[in-house]
């Protein structure tokens, strides 16, 4: 097994932390203190916070799930069924449990936040829409608006609330899956 570089530890405390804590109340002494690290060490690998954040949220909303994904040939059911792994994968981060609500909650204010951030998820949205068109082209899914489609899926997967007693994360990954199972049912020819 692969030992952990203290860049990848620094990127998955700072992230924990987010989560935990939110994007506006995450300090850097706080990543140190939960890492015993010096500021100087974690500023050998980061230019500032904003640089860090970016990387870690980079990092576990993108590149972890996405990367080495072929945009260009996958199905819309293909794209799903990495999705649904994805999802699996997000919710488990090294043994400890993720709230799902939490990590979107936390993705939809850095897309409102940091302009960069933005920029990259438009960048990735950019890549679901290809998808999309494709599976419109090749008469996978019915002749609907693609900015229908897309917004819709993100409106499932992107889920941050629930107007009643909010329930187990488990029940809320089941729902969010299974809704865009039901989804894709619905638009499929």
């Amino acid at each position: 097994m692969k030992k952990e570089s203290t860049k990848d530890k620094i990127l998955k405390a700072a992230f924990l932390l987010m989560l935990e804590k939110g994007y506006d109340k995450l300090l850097v002494s706080d990543i140190q203190a939960k890492l015993g690290i010096s500021r100087g060490l974690m500023y050998r690998y980061f230019k500032g916070k904003s640089d860090l954040v970016f990387a870690a949220c980079r990092e576990f909303f993108y590149d972890r799930y996405f990367s080495g994904v072929d945009y260009n040939s996958m199905t819309l059911a293909d794209f799903f069924e990495h999705v649904d792994a994805a999802v699996r994968q997000i919710t488990v981060f090294d043994g400890k449990e993720i709230e799902m609500l939490k990590y979107n909650t936390l993705y939809s204010s850095l897309i409102q936040s940091n302009p960069q951030f933005k920029a990259v998820a438009l960048s990735e949205f950019e890549k679901a829409r290809k998808v999309i068109r494709n599976s419109i082209r090749r008469g996978e899914v019915k002749r609907l608006p693609e900015n229908f489609i897309g917004a819709t899926i993100l409106a499932i997967l992107g889920r941050t609330s629930y107007i009643t007693e909010t329930p187990s994360n488990e029940y809320i990954i089941k729902r969010i899956l299974a809704d865009v199972k039901q989804f894709y049912e619905l638009i499929k020819n």
